[in-house]
């Protein structure tokens, strides 16, 4: 399934309907620089928030790894967060000790 990242690109906020399932939809008001994540569906007032350049539609985002949830407001700080933190549970004891040692070392 294609997940949408909705961006608002604007300087203000902007209210937007953002598909949910087959037949629901929810509303949303994205503050400057936030973002959802909506089904591959565009409602009317996607269409006419995206004429006006209030917003932008990724509408080949990939939410496979994130399983972020759609029509919840995000920021992409959030999300470089939630990278670091999927990237260092996958590492090994051993790379996390050698990190932590190499830490340890550069602060002497």
């Amino acid at each position: 399934m294609n997940t949408w990242k909705i961006t608002n690109t604007s300087n203000e906020s902007v209210k937007i309907a953002c598909k949910t399932a087959s037949m629901n939809s929810k509303g949303i008001i994205l503050k400057p620089g936030e973002f959802c994540l909506s089904e591959s569906q565009l409602t009317a007032s996607m269409d006419a928030q995206e004429r006006r350049r209030f917003i932008s539609v990724d509408r080949e985002f990939d939410n496979s790894k994130l399983k972020l949830e759609y029509v919840v407001a995000y920021t992409d700080k959030y999300v470089k967060d939630l990278i670091l933190e999927i990237e260092s549970s996958n590492k090994s004891d051993f790379e996390k000790a050698a990190e932590k040692a190499e830490k340890y070392i550069n602060k002497l």
